[in-house]
């Protein structure tokens, strides 16, 4: 009976352990990445602008490829809006609209995942060489507050955010230099 009260005090030893530690961690989770494209600025910026374009290169999309998606507002840029419901991933239900919009500059969307809220920026800087672009993508999601495992978490599981989003450019890379070609 003693190991038994034991290992009860042990984990509920590790649980406040865990829950102490996020308590002093961010609350909120930042994916910061860039990658360069083989592109014009006019050529990246309607990929970004548009929700729809939006959905085949975000890291998003593969949370919650197997939702119902409806599309609103704006056919694009400012206003444009996306919800979804019915997903198996992470994000069972959610929505994102184009709060901000600059001509070849940047698109800042505002998200809603399951209750949660978070921005997503995405920024276009023409290199040197004029024929190409660095695409800069910031993500900052609400990570909520008590307990603060959600905390703990998100900095545990970072580089796979961090390689979701690598992916997510890599798709945009491809999609971009396809456009300026056609």
């Amino acid at each position: 009976m003693k190991w038994l009260l034991r290992i009860i005090f042990v984990i509920f030893l590790i649980f406040g352990a865990v829950i102490i530690t996020g308590f002093f961690m961010p609350a909120s989770q930042l994916v910061e990445r860039s990658l360069e494209v083989d592109a014009y600025p006019e050529d990246v910026f309607p990929i970004l602008n548009d929700l729809e374009t939006y959905s085949q290169w975000s890291p998003l999309h593969a949370q919650i490829a197997d939702a119902q998606i409806i599309y609103g507002g704006a056919d694009e840029g400012i206003g444009q809006t996306m919800a979804w419901q019915g997903s198996d991933g992470a994000y069972p239900f959610g929505s994102q609209e184009i709060i901000e919009s600059q001509p070849e500059e940047f698109v800042q969307v505002k998200v809603n995942l399951a209750g949660r809220e978070a921005t997503a920026t995405h920024a276009i800087l023409p290199l040197p060489d004029g024929e190409s672009v660095t695409v800069l993508t910031k993500s900052e999601i609400d990570l909520g507050g008590f307990p603060y495992l959600a905390r703990v978490r998100s900095k545990l599981r970072q580089g796979w955010y961090d390689e979701q989003f690598d992916q997510s450019l890599v798709r945009l890379k491809t999609i971009s230099e396809n456009y300026a070609g056609g």
